[in-house]
This record gives structure tokens, sequence and C-alpha cells, in this order.
């Protein structure tokens, strides 16, 4: 596990930004405050998880496919956390990281696991909605949060890995970029990432959440049915340079962990102020259907320390809502 004070590029970023030149083992070790030995260790690894490096004695280290593969050696690599990503399930294939996380919470698994896969056949969105998840284009990953906190909170966790998320992609600094209430991720109005929470818990006590994050990577066209409301990274920001999804997937477990422990530490206020710095909702006019089918238009004008929306109609009565669908378009 990397160093929780870790500032220094990892041996993948190298590599990559060196473009097809050789790197020195001399180099590497320097950067990395590590021995020549754990160096070609560390190459070896990546090696086995697909990446396509070879080594000279002369000249050191070149990656040969700016494709980067997908692994859990680079994710690990990319960590500065204590808890969240120390136990890493990373699969090819699986029907829903949701689904495999829920069965390892319930036979016990320690907080801050995460399941990973490069395909999701069953991939969930919210309202049971599906989630396209091919393989080689996005981040398909699953939390596991035991917090000792009030089920009625379960929403500021939601929230929470939405800014998670929104923080990750500022490095991007693609404009129009942001949250649309609760935790969907949008760039110029297209959606690029959702968040499915689920939990089990009694009327006082949380055993378990999780949050499942999907996100469109590398996606360069999408089909027919999805193509005018979904986005990805790639396309937005540079479409001939593929994104590093394995730095990504870490930056991301990075920042739950940081917001997660502000939120445990200061209260759901800190969440709820970080998660306004991204809002595209507030100050905004709004159509909401309900899940019991109720259709309110209004402004949104507040988050509540719960999460809930605060709406105003427009005869200027308040609605608070817990869940909901809400359109930022035309009304």
């Amino acid at each position: 596990m990397a160093d929780s004070n870790k500032s220094t590029p990892d041996i993948v970023s190298i590599l990559y930004n060196a473009r097809g030149q050789y790197v020195s083992g001399e180099y590497l070790s320097q950067c990395l405050n590590i021995s020549r030995t754990a160096v070609w260790k560390r190459i070896n690894a990546l090696k086995k998880e697909g990446y396509k490096i070879v080594a000279s004695t002369k000249k050191g280290y070149c990656m040969l496919d700016s494709n980067l593969p997908y692994g859990k050696l680079a994710i690990e690599e990319n960590l500065s956390t204590q808890i969240f990503g120390r136990s890493i399930e990373f699969y090819n294939e699986v029907d829903s990281t949701n689904n495999v996380l829920k069965k390892l919470a319930q036979e016990g698994a320690a907080e801050g696991t995460v399941v990973i896969a490069d395909c999701q056949t069953r991939g969930r969105g919210r309202l049971g909605r599906s989630w396209l998840s091919a393989p080689g284009k996005g981040i398909w990953m699953s939390l596991l949060i035991r917090p000792e906190l009030d089920p009625g909170n379960v929403q500021v966790l939601t929230l929470a890995a939405s800014v998670a998320v929104a923080k990750a992609l500022d490095r991007f600094k693609i404009p129009g970029t942001g949250i649309k209430w609760p935790n969907d991720i949008l760039i110029r109005g297209k959606k690029v990432c959702g968040i499915l929470t689920e939990l089990s818990a009694e009327i006082d006590r949380i055993f378990w959440v999780i949050a499942g994050i999907g996100l469109n990577v590398n996606h360069l066209e999408f089909p027919e049915e999805i193509k005018d409301t979904a986005t990805s990274i790639r396309i937005e920001a540079n479409p001939d340079r593929p994104v590093d999804r394995s730095r990504l997937a870490a930056e991301i477990i990075n920042n739950f962990e940081e917001i997660y422990n502000t939120f445990i530490e200061e209260g759901p206020e800190a969440v709820i102020a970080q998660w306004k710095d991204y809002s595209l909702t507030l100050e905004k006019k709004v159509k909401l259907i309900s899940p019991n089918g109720e259709y309110i238009k209004g402004t949104a004008v507040d988050i509540m320390p719960d999460g809930r929306l605060v709406l105003k109609r427009d005869d200027g009565t308040l609605e608070y809502i817990m869940s909901g669908e809400i359109s930022l378009r035309e009304i």
C-alpha cells in the first residue's frame, strides 16, 4: 500500500508520460524513493497485469502501448488512503460490482473494501435502470462503508460519493462539469457518471452502505438511444488521448476517504458545502417526478443537512425532497 503522505508520481504515470521513450531504473528509483530491485519487482508485477513494458540493461524501461491496461496494482500505486482501497477485488467481468460487494459485505468484509470490474453484464443505475458497462471503457466500482451513523444520513454519503467523482474530474478542466441532485455528474448537460447507493440497516443502525459508481471514461461513441444524453471524459477532454482509468479510479477513492473522514469529524454540513461548490441544480428551475409519480415544478433553493432538496414552488410553498428524478431542461 502506498504511503499516506505520497506526493511522488507512480511508475505507470512516469512511463506513460515518457511517450515511448526509455526511462532509466535509476531515475525511477530516485523518483519513487525505492531501490532499483523494488523498481524491477513493480515492473514485473505490472507486466503480469498486461502492461507492455520492455526493459533494456543500458536504457531502462519503456511502455510500448499508450492504451493503458486497467489493473489492481496500478490503482494501488496511486492510492494515498488508510482504509478505502486497502482491499481491492478486481474482476475482468461481473454482473454488477454492487452485487459482488453486497455478498462480501454479508460475509464480513472490512470497511473500505472496493470491488472494481472492467465490464459489467448487468450494471444498474438509479430507479432500476440498466447502465451500459462495456469492457475497456469506463470505471465500474463499488465501495463498502460501515458508518456509525443514523440511517437518515445515508443520503449524505451519496452526496459525498458524487463530490469525490467531481473533484477527480477537476484536473480535466472541462467547462460545464458539475452535479445534478442528488448524485449525477453531468458535462455540458450530458450524463457522464451515475451513483447507486444501497444499504442494509435497522431503524437505528446501519450495517453497511455500498456506493456504486459508474463513470464513462474512454467511450468515443454511444448507442443511438442514449447518444444525446450520455458522454465520456475522453469525448469532452481530448478524443485523441485515452484517459488512465487506474489513476482516475484511485483519485476517486482517495477523494472519497478524505470527504468521508470530514463527514465523520465535522458533520454533514461540511459535505453539503462541498457538494454546493459543484451543484448544477441550486437556483435553477427544475421539474421533479417523485417516487410516487407526483409531478412537481419549482426552483431548487437549498440542500438540507440530511441531503434533502428544498424545492420552492411558484406559489412560494416549500417541498423537502428526499428522492426523485429531476430535470434541468427548459420547462
